[in-house]
Order: structure tokens, then sequence, then C-alpha cells
């Protein structure tokens, strides 16, 4: 619905979401009449920021867009079910946003509503604890349009603490054009350092609603199959580590879990296999399950602790420390 006698409803669009699970080519919305009557008001850039109860960090994410060198954008706001008075702020706000409401589904499915109302030819996901410098959209809308044949393309990023102190371990190499194998082996893609084509990202089914974490990293692999990356080695984007971040809360066991069936899957049943060397498979895949083994251990799960550590010894018998932690998890169930 939208208000339409406020001072909110002028400026905010409220919607409610859906559950649907996109796994299959997404529709859009029908297109405004303005873009049938081929007029030319609809943005370069669709920027969708979800959010949920990150009031306090809202602010600084909304001022890093506003301070972009290149301003052909809109601000799209997925409001995940916030109860921290995000709505009010963002009403408080002046710049234009599009602002939706939808029942806290989760980041991956308030993208994939901001995929669903917007028109623009691309499309960059801003999280809600993130930053840009000024010419983050500037230097990635160019490096598209000069090369139709990248469907996306990052850039380096810089991850700080709360006080804004670098972390200087969480950065890695990143790589450029079929990245298949260097993305299997290595998370470097941030999805906030990303703009992508629209359309790629659509016709991809968008984000996995059913992954809670790394359904971002899910979609960089899947569309790593049939597209070329691009990529700017400038630390154009800055990532804000706290206590409340998905970063920060991917080390559990259940996540680290899920992130290594989701690498045996993608490359077993979702086209990985004949795109990465089965060495290299294998050394991942034994990393993957040996981390979320020991942390399950770690954790007194002994049972699944053993199985995620056979697992990781199905694809590299000759890890000694595998071996100890799997032992280790014999005795203790």
């Amino acid at each position: 619905m939208c208000l339409a006698d406020s001072r909110m409803a002028r400026r905010l669009c409220i919607s409610q979401g859906d559950r649907s699970r996109v796994r299959q080519p997404m529709e859009r919305s029908p297109q405004p009449a303005s873009v049938a009557a081929g007029h030319t008001d609809v943005p370069a850039v669709s920027v969708i920021i979800p959010t949920y109860d990150r009031m306090e960090m809202l602010g600084a994410a909304l001022d890093s867009v506003a301070a972009q060198t290149f301003q052909d954008f809109e601000i799209v706001i997925v409001d995940d079910g916030s109860t921290d008075g995000t709505r009010e702020y963002v009403a408080s706000r002046s710049e234009r946003i599009r602002y939706f409401w939808q029942p806290n589904q989760g980041v991956a499915e308030a993208r994939n509503h901001g995929l669903r109302v917007i028109h623009s030819e691309f499309v960059a996901f801003l999280d809600s604890d993130d930053l840009w410098k000024p010419e983050f959209l500037d230097k990635t809308v160019s490096l598209l349009r000069q090369n139709p044949d990248l469907a996306l393309v990052y850039t380096r990023f810089t991850s700080m603490d709360a006080a804004g102190r670098v972390l200087p371990r969480h950065n890695k190499t990143p790589f450029a054009g079929d990245v298949t194998l260097r993305l299997f082996a290595s998370t470097f893609i941030h999805t906030s350092a990303v703009v992508a084509r629209s359309h790629v990202i659509r016709d991809a089914g968008g984000f996995d609603g059913r992954l809670s974490h790394n359904e971002d990293y899910d979609l960089w692999l899947r569309l790593s199959l049939r597209h070329r990356f691009g990529l700017i080695p400038e630390p154009l984007c800055l990532r804000r580590c706290h206590p409340n971040s998905l970063a920060h809360n991917g080390c559990t066991p259940e996540v680290l879990l899920r992130k290594a069936n989701l690498l045996h899957r993608f490359y077993e049943h979702g086209g990985g296999k004949p795109k990465i060397d089965a060495q290299v498979a294998n050394d991942r895949l034994a990393k993957v399950y040996y981390t979320a083994g020991k942390a399950l251990c770690r954790a007194g799960r002994s049972k699944e602790a053993r199985d995620a550590l056979r697992r990781s010894l199905e694809f590299d018998r000759g890890r000694l420390k595998t071996w100890l932690w799997y032992l280790r998890s014999g005795l203790t169930s």
C-alpha cells in the first residue's frame, strides 16, 4: 500500500513482502507509465539497502550514498521488520527514498523484495552497516558501461571495527574474468562492493531466501558459471564489523556446516565440477568440513562434529589435525 496524506507518505512507499523462494528467473513489477512512454526518469542505478534494527548505523550508510560523485541513482530501503524506529528515521531524511517494509524474513528476501520493485539498468546492494567512498558508483558503473560482457563489477574493500580501526587480516586477493575456480577456493567478494546488471541477477533467480548466511556467496558462485566479473582494485567500500553483523555471526557451528554443505552441493550438483580442478575442490571441501567439525566439537556436539570431520577426511585423509579432532570427537561422544 502507498500512504497518501502525511509527510511520511509523500516520501515513502510501504509494501508487504512475501515468502516466495526465488530460484527461477524473477519477475519485475510492471514498468511505470513514465518508462512505458519513453521518458528517461528511471535512474541508472538502484541502491538496495536491506536493514533490520540498524537505525543507529543506517545514517552513515545513507550519507555515503548521498556523497557519491555519480548521482544518477535511487535509494530503495527494504526494512526487514525493524522495531527501532527505522521508518520514522527514514522519513526524516532529506534524500528521496523509496521505503518498503516486510515481516522479518532475512537479508536474502529483503534484497529480493528490492529487486522486484526496481527498473534500473544496474543494481547495487549496500548493507545498512557498510559505507562507500565517493567514487564507488562512478567507477563501477563506468567499467560496466565500457565492458558489456561483464555481469557485475566489484571493488576491493576495507574492513574496520566499531571504532573505525582497520582490520588488516580481512583482505583477500581478488580476481576478475572467469572466477569460478578462484571464488570456490576463497570468498573474496563482499556484497556491498558489488554493482551488477539488474537483469542478470533476476535471470539467476536472485538470492536464495532459504539461506540465512552465505546467500550472497551462493549467488556469486552461480553467476560465475555463465558470466565474467569485473574488478576495480581499489578499496572503495568500507565493511563495518561489529557484534551484530552477519559476518560476525557467520562463524557459528551451524553456519560453518551450512557453508560446507553449500560448497559441496555446488561442486557436485550445481555445475561447479567441470570448472573446478579436483585437487582445488578436495582441498577446499576438506578445509571447510574440518572448520565446521572443529567448531561443533568445541560446542559439545560430538556426533555432528564426527560426521563433519569424517566428510573432511573423505576429501583429504592426510590431514593430521583433522584426525586428531576426529579422535577427540569420538572420545567426547
